[in-house]
């Protein structure tokens, strides 16, 4: 053998790139990292400090769902096992997102909110069945704002693909 046969498939690679440079069409996106089958959990904390009762805090979190014993566990130590339980757990799509999106919400309502922790001012009426309520209803936007794209997304696919 005089020279080395290339491989079929960088061969089709590379006719793949050239037409979709001939045709202006964008290249293909390099695979994600993220696993589509590993599933992310938000989730709620409500604290109650023993040292000043009148305090209301409550901690957020969020984790892929194999790791969600070792985040508690972690948190737990941190805080103390009797001094908090679990008001809100929900599989999401992105858990940095809804925790942002929480942030926001209760930092527009002069909350004071410093890494994952929420604490109401003094004298506020939130309990933890209203900040269950609010997670929920944040929770709910952010899966409808999935559902909306996705759905954008697939009439344009098959507006455009007739």
């Amino acid at each position: 053998m005089a020279g080395k046969i290339k491989d079929t498939n960088t061969a089709d690679e590379e006719i793949d790139n050239h037409l979709r440079c001939i045709f202006y069409i964008k290249p293909k996106p390099d695979p994600t990292k993220c696993n589509p089958f590993v599933v992310e959990f938000f989730g709620v904390l409500s604290l109650s400090d023993l040292q000043a009762p009148e305090r209301k805090l409550w901690y957020m979190y969020y984790c892929k769902q194999s790791d969600i014993n070792q985040t508690v566990d972690q948190i737990h130590q941190k805080y103390g096992k009797k001094n908090m339980y679990e008001i809100f757990r929900k599989p999401v799509f992105s858990g940095p997102a809804l925790r942002a999106s929480v942030k926001k919400h209760f930092g527009e309502l002069k909350w004071f909110t410093k890494g994952n922790l929420l604490e109401a001012p003094p004298k506020s009426h939130f309990n933890d069945e209203r900040i269950c309520k609010s997670v929920t209803d944040l929770y709910n936007i952010e899966q409808q704002r999935l559902y909306n794209y996705v759905m954008v997304k697939n009439q344009w696919y098959s507006m455009y693909n007739r």
